[in-house]
């Protein structure tokens, strides 16, 4: 088992729920402003930044470019979601599949963590 990888699909998961706690209260408080809760998913970007990176650099390359794309383009939606947002408005649906995506994609660490290593001899 790679501790790196369970470690990473861990983390990816609780910073999915931090993310989703979040936006519901993005969507559904009636207060004006949300730093707080801006500024967690400011921090959720960055890890799901660092997990696309680890993917790409470990040779999971189309993982950890559709990790980027989506990081990005929920990055550039969220602005547009605050409380009154209906479910079906274009910025709410990329930042819930960009969360969707980061789900998949903690299951598939979880996956490589326990599959088993072939050690390539010379």
């Amino acid at each position: 088992m790679e501790h790196r990888e369970l470690r990473d699909a861990v983390i990816t998961l609780a910073v999915v729920v931090l993310a989703v706690l979040a936006l519901d209260d993005i969507t559904t408080d009636s207060a004006r402003t949300f730093p707080l809760e801006r500024s967690a998913l400011a921090v959720c970007a960055v890890w799901f930044s660092v997990v696309a990176w680890r993917l790409w650099r470990h040779g999971h390359r189309v993982l950890g470019v559709l990790s980027f794309g989506l990081v990005t383009i929920g990055a550039v939606a969220q602005p547009t979601v605050g409380p009154g947002t209906v479910p079906m408005q274009l910025g709410y649906l990329a930042t819930v599949g960009a969360l969707a995506w980061f789900l998949l994609v903690a299951g598939v660490l979880a996956v490589f963590a326990w599959r088993p290593r072939h050690s390539h001899a010379a």
